[in-house]
């Protein structure tokens, strides 16, 4: 799995950019706008480097088709180890803690948060930067 942060300029104000994103398969984690620069953070589900490559240069069409333009730091690209550690943790604090506080239906539901709180400490905790990539130059042609 690899977690990817795009930076693209854009003057508008819409979430075409974010759309972009998803059309190429990322799954988008967060999205921050400071000034015209705007901020993604992603995660692509493949252990495949080519086949990142390529839906790297399909979000840059859909981002160029948004009227986005990317720089020398487009995409920013961590390797993701995948765990179980903080699945299982925060699946079996969160059910505690949700059956502790509403029963039965408390317990699904917490496990359930946890469960995706387990997912985002286990994405933060275990990357590592494998590389920046720029805009794709015939994008931006």
């Amino acid at each position: 799995m690899f977690k990817v942060i795009f930076r693209v300029t854009s003057e508008r104000r819409d979430t075409a950019g974010l759309a972009g994103i998803k059309r190429a398969g990322f799954i988008p984690c967060m999205s921050k706008r400071n000034g015209n620069e705007e901020i993604y953070a992603t995660v692509y589900r493949t252990n495949d480097m080519e086949e990142l490559r390529e839906a790297i240069t399909e979000a840059a069409f859909f981002l160029e088709k948004a009227g986005r333009k990317g720089g020398q730091n487009f995409a920013t690209v961590f390797k993701v180890n995948d765990s179980y550690l903080g699945k299982g943790i925060g699946g079996v604090l969160g059910a505690s803690l949700g059956l502790k506080l509403g029963g039965i239906p408390g317990l699904f539901i917490g496990a359930l948060g946890g469960l995706l709180l387990g997912e985002v400490f286990d994405i933060e905790l275990n990357e590592t930067y494998a590389g920046v990539y720029t805009w794709p130059m015939s994008i931006g042609q």
